[in-house]
Order: C-alpha cells, then sequence, then structure tokens
C-alpha cells in the first residue's frame, strides 16, 4: 500500500508549502483536494495554482499525486419530475466532472473523487439509485482516453461498502473504482473490516482519520479501528493508497499538521511492520 497526504490539513497554506512538507515525511504521495475553478475558500485549492507548475512540483518533491478529491455529488433532484430533465440543468454534476477530470489529466493524476450522496425527501431508494446510477454513468464516459478514472466515496445516504458497492456495479464501467472511508462506515455501524473486503475488487483509496466521539484525534487514539484497517490492508496485499487526513480545513482549532502528521506516519509504518510479523511483541503507537 502507498501512503499519502491529504492537502485538507493545509487550509492556511499555499499548495506550495503544502508540497513542501509533506516531502519531509516518508510518504508516497499527496492527495489534493479542490472546490473548482472559482474558489476562494481553500489556499492550497490546485485550481489556484499552474497546472503545469503544479505538476513539478510534486514530481520534484519525489512525490505521487494520489488523487483529485472533489465535493462532486451525482443526487440533485430533478423537478419538475417529467419535464425537469429538458428545462433544468440536470447534468451541472457531469459538467463538473468532465471538468475535473480535464484538470487531473493535466496533473497526469489518475484518479477525481465523487460522491452519490443523499437521497432526496420521500423519494424511494430504487428512485433515487436510478438517477445517481444515470450521471455517474455519463460523467465516467468523459473519461475515456484521458488517463483518469472516478473513485466513488462512501457517505451521505450511500455511507457503506455495500452501498457504493451496487452503485458501481450498476454503472458498470471499468472507469469507476471505490475510495473507501473507514471512519463514516463504522459511524454507521459497518464493520470497516468486512468493508474493506466487500470492495476489494474496485479499491483504489482508503482514507485513514479517527474520532472521539465526534472529535477528530490522530490515528490510533479514538474508536475508530485504524490499526486493523491497516492490518487488514497489508495482509491482503493491498496496493493502492491510504490518505491520511487531518481535517484542519472543517475543524479549525485541531493542531497544525506539522505537530501531528510525524506522528500520524510514524504510526502508519508501525502498524505495517507489526502487521507483518504478526508474531513480534506490539509495536507501540
Amino acid at each position: 500500500m502507498k501512503p499519502a497526504i491529504s492537502t485538507v490539513a493545509f487550509p492556511d497554506r499555499t499548495l506550495t508549502d503544502a508540497i513542501d512538507f509533506v516531502r519531509t515525511l516518508d510518504v508516497n504521495g499527496i492527495e489534493l483536494r479542490t472546490f473548482g475553478d472559482d474558489t476562494a475558500q481553500f489556499a492550497a485549492d490546485p485550481c489556484l495554482s499552474s497546472f503545469a507548475k503544479t505538476k513539478l512540483q510534486v514530481a520534484d518533491a519525489g512525490l505521487e499525486l494520489a488523487g483529485l478529491a472533489t465535493s462532486i455529488r451525482y443526487d440533485a433532484p430533478i423537478f419538475p419530475h417529467v419535464v425537469g430533465r429538458v428545462i433544468s440543468e440536470t447534468d451541472l454534476s457531469v459538467r463538473a466532472t468532465r471538468r475535473m477530470i480535464e484538470i487531473a489529466a493535466a496533473f497526469e493524476c489518475p484518479f477525481v473523487r465523487v460522491f452519490a450522496f443523499e437521497m432526496q425527501g420521500k423519494e424511494s431508494r430504487r428512485s433515487g439509485m436510478r438517477r445517481i446510477v444515470e450521471r455517474l454513468a455519463l460523467a465516467a464516459a468523459c473519461a475515456r482516453n484521458t488517463g483518469v478514472r472516478l473513485l466513488l466515496e462512501n457517505g451521505g445516504s450511500f455511507a457503506t461498502a455495500e452501498d457504493i458497492g451496487e452503485i458501481i456495479d450498476r454503472v458498470g464501467s471499468p472507469l469507476v473504482a471505490s475510495a473507501y472511508n473507514p471512519a463514516v462506515a463504522q459511524a454507521v455501524g459497518e464493520d470497516p473490516i468486512s468493508g474493506i473486503r466487500t470492495l476489494r475488487n474496485s479499491l483504489e483509496s482508503v482514507k485513514l482519520k479517527d474520532f472521539q466521539g465526534t472529535s477528530a484525534v490522530m490515528i490510533g487514539d479514538g474508536e475508530m479501528r485504524c490499526q486493523e484497517t491497516v492490518s487488514e490492508l497489508e495482509r491482503a496485499d493491498y496496493q493502492g493508497w491510504v490518505v491520511l487526513e487531518w481535517d484542519r480545513i472543517w475543524l479549525k482549532d485541531l493542531a497544525s499538521a506539522e505537530e501531528v502528521m510525524p506522528e500520524m506516519v510514524r504510526r502508519f509504518f508501525n502498524w505495517r511492520a507489526e502487521a507483518k510479523s504478526p508474531s513480534r511483541e506490539p509495536v507501540t503507537a
């Protein structure tokens, strides 16, 4: 597996500063969080920088791009229900995906992360699922011949591995794979180890973060099964990304990335080493 750092840990830093810090850590890559071309809320947003410059900076730092993480979702309702497909801009999410694919291709970034997200009002799951699958299939078609694939991450009404696995199966495109957030799944009662096994054939990215109640904490200090997750991935010889996430972009009172990231990386590698040698004494977190 390949560890990466998400830029959500650097809300007050430029992308150049974020890359310069991540290069000091013993990780393979960096995941770029973006809010799109018109963003003004996130200093490290790659859409605020020259794509060619960013690509060069990442390469010079000896890093790989683990993905372009977006907020794109495919759940917007169609209204009016019959003629809404004609008179409303129901393809906004597809067009937004096309643009993010273009940006990812410019970076030579292999993945764009997206969401299904939530059911609308009292609609049936069947109806909502049909709309989401239809849009995701159209979005995936935009990635043909680009070298980019979409990663569908669990969340909202589709919080489990089974939920996103069902959507991916219905889309039936090799251009759509899975990104799994064990903390989100565990919060709704899913065993994250079971979730990883459910998605094993499509899994390209796993997010590692921890909580004690509703408070974000260092991985290994909370209730999420972070060490067990890493151990399961190691035993399964998982070759994809593990993205270490520290949510300072959302939770402003968290300690800085410089204070916590080196220890998070150390714990990750300790857990990997312990999983490789189960007969050894446990490695202290």
